[in-house]
């Protein structure tokens, strides 16, 4: 008999104002997408979100011992500013870019302290371990095929984004549910920070 699993992660989730504006920015590359040969696969402004942690596929008993160290991290944290940065970026880089994505100015590093809360909290567990450096952001598309990174590039580049702020109050442990339309991403627990 086979153990059912839950594709989670922890995220940071996102007023509308933010999805409404960053949906904007989305489609202004989608539109010119032709112009530099762009083939990507832009993230549903539903599920724009800032992500902290990826925890893989885990049983009814480990998502009850995630939330339990959640909560401890709540309990610890208090809730904090965050900004969007006025410029659009890359990963790995613009040369070979396969991800653009929106950055945090205001409350980044909050936000990287965080992430070090969790991993600090949940190391003694058996969770998923990322080996890539913490960069706070917010993926915008997932790129397939670029032809011209450079025209992407100075196209971005010329991209001023609002300062639109935002108060993190929470961090929440969410499904991640594939489906043929893509990802549905559905609340398992939210942990509500000291005021």
């Amino acid at each position: 008999m086979s153990i059912s699993t839950r594709r989670t992660f922890i995220a940071i989730n996102l007023d509308s104002e933010i999805k409404d504006y960053l949906n904007k920015i989305q489609k202004e590359i989608c539109q010119f997408g032709n112009s530099f040969d762009l083939k990507a696969k832009f993230v549903e402004k539903d599920n724009l979100h800032i992500s902290l942690k990826f925890l893989g596929d885990l049983n009814d008993v480990q998502i009850e011992k995630a939330i339990s160290l959640l909560q401890k991290v709540s309990a610890e944290s208090q809730h904090f500013l965050i900004t969007l940065a006025k410029n659009i970026g890359s990963f790995p880089y613009f040369t070979r870019p396969r991800v653009i994505w929106a950055g945090i100015e205001k409350g980044s590093g909050l936000i990287s302290r965080l992430y070090f809360s969790i991993e600090k909290n949940m190391k003694s567990e058996v969770f998923y371990r990322s080996e890539n450096r913490f960069t706070a952001h917010i993926t915008l598309a997932r790129i397939k095929y670029i032809g011209y990174p450079k025209r992407l590039k100075d196209f971005i580049d010329n991209i001023a984004i609002e300062s639109i702020p935002q108060q993190v109050r929470k961090i929440e442990l969410m499904e991640s549910q594939l489906s043929k339309e893509g990802p549905k991403y559905h609340v398992i627990s939210s942990f509500s920070f000291l005021p």
